[in-house]
């Protein structure tokens, strides 16, 4: 492929998960009329070389460990020279523990810390600078309603979320003055089959919907989403 004919990328990381699959599959109804390849990022995947996925169209895979910051370069290196630059980034990755705060180890810190904070340092970094210089580009994180008013056992959950909006806030005031954008969702509950094991007695219908939030997460990169920039969004499940 030419130089002249790659247009870019649309990146998502842990597209493993229930998430990243949801919001893989909404960028990929269109992506292909936009000249755009979606990747999809996550530390499950088998392959070190972008690979074409049979089950959406215009989808391609690539194992990524969002949380070493050397392999975070390699990954979006190899994006860059296949596709061009990435035009948006859906940062889907991260993790819960839950645990009273006196209770909790050492381990479940460092997975926090790690895969919700650190990997989200990493992965906007890599990105900002080219949408800086092509001046244009979106960031979509996904934090949690639990960084608004944290419950029992959230605490350092709710703390590397908070970093997320953090960045959020920041950053959009390094970009405010180009047509780039970031911004964060804020979901409750989602309705994903390991919260329904986990909780198999809850009220799924009152639990957010993927599909739902995979739209939510799109129109931030519409047209119709440019005016929102440094917004942190609750998306609340039903009552």
């Amino acid at each position: 492929m030419s130089e002249e004919e790659k247009q870019g990328a649309i990146v998502i990381t842990g597209t493993a998960g229930s998430l990243g699959k949801a919001v893989a599959r909404r960028f990929c109804k269109e992506a292909a009329t936009q000249d755009l390849t979606v990747i999809g990022l996550d530390v499950s995947y088998k392959h070190d070389d972008i690979l074409v996925d049979g089950e959406l169209d215009n989808f391609c895979t690539l194992k990524l460990d969002v949380t070493k910051a050397e392999d975070v370069r390699a990954a979006f290196k190899k994006i860059r020279d296949a596709f061009g630059p990435v035009r948006t980034l859906v940062h889907c990755a991260g993790g819960f523990r839950w645990s009273e705060f006196d209770k909790i180890s050492d381990d479940d810190l460092d997975f926090l810390l790690e895969v919700n904070l650190r990997s989200s340092l990493y992965v906007v970094r890599e990105v900002l600078g080219e949408m800086k210089e092509e001046e244009r580009g979106h960031i979509v994180l996904i934090s949690s309603k639990s960084t608004l008013s944290p419950g029992v056992g959230e605490a350092a959950y709710a703390a590397t979320k908070a970093g997320l909006n953090a960045i959020v806030k920041s950053v959009s005031r390094e970009v405010a003055s180009l047509p780039c954008t970031i911004n964060a969702v804020l979901p409750s509950i989602l309705d994903t089959p390991p919260n329904r094991e986990e909780m198999p007695d809850a009220d799924f219908d009152t639990w957010v919907k993927l599909d739902d939030l995979a739209e939510i997460i799109h129109n931030f990169t519409t047209p119709a989403g440019a005016p929102l920039n440094g917004v942190l969004l609750p998306v609340l499940a039903r009552t």
